[in-house]
């Protein structure tokens, strides 16, 4: 039991620091090096959909962050991640990552 612990720490911790160094390396992001294992975990922390309508796809949109700056450092990890065009483990679904965008209100 405590070597599945282990394990499945050790890839947690090795994703992290994947996601943490793609951030630094393929984002604008001007405080990245300070900064992406934040910026990460708020990522992770964040409200969104997950969407399957596309045929062939699945499609993971987050809510904006709360930063003009984190949102568009979000914005371009997901379009390196979509680029990436990695299939969902276990089925031939394409992953695609998005930020939502902020619609006006409509007003009456």
């Amino acid at each position: 039991m405590k070597l599945i612990h282990t394990g499945i720490r050790m890839a947690a911790y090795n994703t992290a620091m994947t996601i943490a160094r793609e951030i630094r390396t393929n984002t604008g992001y001007k405080r990245a090096n300070q900064e992406a294992h934040a910026l990460m975990r708020q990522m992770f922390h964040q409200r969104g959909d997950i969407d399957t309508t596309v045929p062939g796809h699945l499609t993971i949109t987050l809510d904006p962050l709360p930063t003009k700056a984190k949102t568009t450092a979000a914005a371009q990890l997901c379009e390196h991640l979509t680029a990436t065009e990695t299939r969902y483990p276990g089925t031939n679904l394409i992953l695609k990552y998005a930020i939502k965008t902020k619609t006006p209100a409509l007003i009456n």
